[in-house]
């Protein structure tokens, strides 16, 4: 038993040198290549650092002046390029597109799979699906919906017009894009801007108040990747628990529940969703029909050769999942734009005179003008919004000076490749820095970058140089859909109102980055327009 024992603790030591050495040999990845990174420890890299600053990216931006557009970081002992060149950037996103097809897992071993997080047959599984939603005929359909949405906020509006008052327009933003995903993706008619109490909404908010990144599960699959699934399953099946306790125990017994992942919550309550609208079917033709007209109770098998029409099929839980990511992205992100945004107009009155001179020449009709050509719409549409160069340059210019989902800029190595000249081992990471891209003065100059000018959109730049929406194959799969909402949106508002800045509009805007980068409120003033 003693020489058992001193084996044992023999090939533990044994094991923990050879660890420690395949460390030392990970660490040096970048100085192998001749590429700069900066100081970092042993084990953590560079997320001690990372972990304790405000902002992630803001981080990395004061990192890019310092080593140049490619440099190197180790979260945990994961290598990641930090890049804020157009030309590699391009490589990576779309000539190489095949050798970086995915995102890196937060955690792994989800049960949450979806079009976001997907990789290789199963993304393009999913991609297939979903990608005929955002078509130009659909999102013309969709026109009446969002513009049934945007009445709703407009008549609440109306009264903070009324009286004159200063209040923060970001809360009505975030309660009607998840009003427009709810009507226009899935055929919900949530009435959450008259019930802002709704648990569902309530728990996407969730979602949006704390930064994956505090999250001590998140933070050990940085450390130790060959363990991130097993953490993962850890992570998940702890949650699992937690909500089939809720579910089946203490909502029987108890109105208290265990604190479950927002997420998890969602994923385990939206069945009902699903199986109303097997109970009414319809005609119309949103993401929940396209889905579910897919679905399937069999396992979803992922051949890489076969990809015929026949394999593009969906389970259920893959269907819930993408529900989820729809309801958080159409959410968070188009009402941080319109934040953003209206933020932007009401400390620059000559560019909301820009817009308001371009909306007063559309063919809309007055709201009280009933015997108008039929030619005139009461309300804007999507052929009408996209009449509108200076509004696409406005709103360009807002998502270039706010980038909001930064996180989603980045890929994962499949396989080894060269980038540039640059050798890259499959599993490396390529972490885009888009503050550093779309501030750059040699993509955006003349005009100084840090300075709010739409005109400036009048130039062509290089493809990478504009990447709030990502770029290549898996770009951003609404982004259409966000922008023509939010024009739509804007068109109504700046036609009747003035913006003007709210005397706590600077004191309370305070940019945060949590699981997207937002401000925490917008307060203005709507003056009605003398038209």
């Amino acid at each position: 038993m003693f020489y058992l024992s001193i084996i044992l603790l023999l090939t533990l030591i044994s094991l923990a040198v050879y660890y420690v050495f395949l460390l030392q040999q990970r660490y040096q990845y970048f100085r192998r290549r001749g590429i700069p990174t900066p100081p970092f420890r042993f084990f953590f890299g560079h997320m001690k650092t990372l972990w304790n600053v405000p902002s992630f990216h803001r981080q990395l931006e004061n990192w890019t002046k310092q080593y140049g557009k490619i440099y190197g970081i180790y979260q945990g002992t994961t290598p990641t390029f930090v890049v804020s060149d157009p030309d590699f950037l391009q490589e990576v996103f779309v000539k190489q597109f095949l050798n970086f097809p995915s995102r890196r897992q937060v955690l792994g071993g989800s049960r949450l799979r979806n079009v976001f997080n997907a990789s290789g047959a199963t993304w393009r599984r999913h991609r297939h699906v979903i990608n005929p939603t955002f078509s130009a005929a659909k999102l013309k359909m969709m026109s009446p919906l969002i513009n049934g949405c945007i009445t709703n906020v407009m008549n609440k509006l109306k009264d903070h017009a009324e009286n004159g008052n200063d209040f923060n327009i970001y809360t009505y933003y975030k309660r009607m894009t998840m009003d427009v995903i709810c009507r226009c993706a899935f055929g919900i008619d949530t009435d959450l801007q008259n019930n802002p109490d709704n648990i569902y909404f309530k728990k996407v908010e969730e979602i949006f108040v704390r930064s994956i990144r505090s999250n001590s599960f998140f933070r050990l699959s940085q450390l130790l990747p060959e363990l991130a699934y097993v953490i993962g399953k850890v992570f998940f099946g702890i949650n699992m628990v937690r909500a089939f306790i809720n579910i089946h125990i203490l909502s029987l017994i108890s109105k208290k529940e265990l604190p479950e992942l927002p997420s998890i919550w969602l994923f385990n309550r939206l069945h009902p969703i699903i199986e109303q609208r097997q109970k009414t079917p319809t005609s119309r033709v949103d993401v929940l029909q396209l889905m579910m007209q897919v679905m399937t109770d069999e396992k979803a098998h992922d051949d890489v050769q076969d990809t015929s029409k026949a394999n593009y099929r969906l389970v259920k839980g893959e269907i819930i999942s993408n529900i989820i990511v729809f309801m958080a992205a159409g959410y968070e992100t188009t009402s941080t734009a319109l934040a953003y945004a209206t933020y932007e107009l009401a400390r620059h009155p000559e560019v909301l005179e820009k817009i308001q001179a371009e909306i007063d020449q559309l063919p809309l009709s007055n709201d009280d003008d009933d015997d108008s050509n039929d030619e005139m719409k009461k309300y804007p549409d999507y052929d009408i919004v996209a009449q509108m160069p200076y509004m696409d340059m406005f709103v360009s210019e807002v998502l270039r000076m706010y980038p909001i989902a930064n996180t989603a800029v980045q890929r994962r190595t499949a396989e080894n490749t060269i980038v540039q000249g640059i050798p890259i081992e499959k599993g490396t990471l390529i972490h885009t820095d888009i503050f550093s891209v779309h501030y750059d003065p040699e993509l955006w100059g003349p005009e100084d970058p840090y300075i709010f000018y739409p005109e400036r959109h009048q130039t062509k730049r290089h493809p990478m140089a504009y990447l709030p929406f990502g770029a290549g194959p898996r770009q951003c799969i609404g982004m259409r859909f966000a922008l023509i909402e939010m024009k739509i949106l804007l068109v109504r508002l700046l036609r009747e109102y003035c913006i003007l800045p709210g005397e706590e509009l600077q004191s309370k805007f305070n940019i945060r980055e949590r699981t997207v980068i937002a401000p925490e409120e917008v307060w203005i003033k709507l003056v009605p327009r003398n038209v």
